[in-house]
């Protein structure tokens, strides 16, 4: 391994590029923390935060073949504020479809016939709130169901805009991934089909 520590980012991406593991393990190890680092100024969460540098080193991995640049640190950083900023675009129009959803609950409590589907997949999001943990649960009721802002219900719950912010995307995450194994259909289609009926 002492011999890859010698050898410049460049001449290590080469090396990548034929499937060298250590090599790719020694620019892993070189970049890991900063970019990590780099990540949570965006994010504000290290768990999160911990995913996306995650997959951009996997990105780097699995498109080494593809990978041309002149300066490897410059090339990197970029994946990662690209990742980063997709990620809070992605949880911006994710929080807006829950917006919809929710938008939608309270008219679905009085359903016909008609909406026999939509009565459905509003009792599966009311079963797989019911199953959040509690104080992710809370803070979706304090922002989605009672309206507040984050900073309003940070200050009920007296914990920080970030934490409501985590809990939030966390909520998201959870529907999601639900919605899309359990139902077998995409999470925007349910929104679609909610926002429609």
């Amino acid at each position: 391994m002492r011999e890859f520590k010698a050898l410049s980012d460049n001449e290590l991406l080469a090396l990548v590029k034929q499937c060298n593991h250590s090599a790719y393990l020694e620019l892993y190890n070189r970049y890991h923390d900063c970019v990590f680092k780099f990540i949570r100024k965006y994010l504000k969460s290290s768990e999160l935060s911990k995913d996306i540098c995650q997959n951009v080193f996997l990105k780097i991995w699995e498109q080494r073949d593809q990978v041309d640049i002149i300066e490897f640190g410059a090339y990197i950083f970029t994946v990662a504020k690209r990742m980063s900023l997709d990620f809070l675009k992605r949880a911006s129009v994710e929080e807006k479809a829950m917006g919809l959803i929710l938008h939608s609950y309270r008219p679905c409590l009085n359903i016909t016939e008609d909406n026999h589907q939509v009565h459905d997949y509003m009792a599966f999001i009311e079963t797989i709130l019911a199953g959040m943990p509690e104080q992710t649960r809370t803070v979706f009721k304090l922002c989605r169901q009672q309206y507040k802002s984050y900073d309003e219900a940070a200050q009920t719950l007296g914990v920080s805009g970030n934490a409501i912010k985590k809990h939030m995307v966390r909520s998201m995450k959870i529907l999601k991934n639900a919605v899309e194994k359990e139902l077998g259909i995409t999470f925007l289609f349910l929104i679609a089909f909610i926002s429609n009926s």
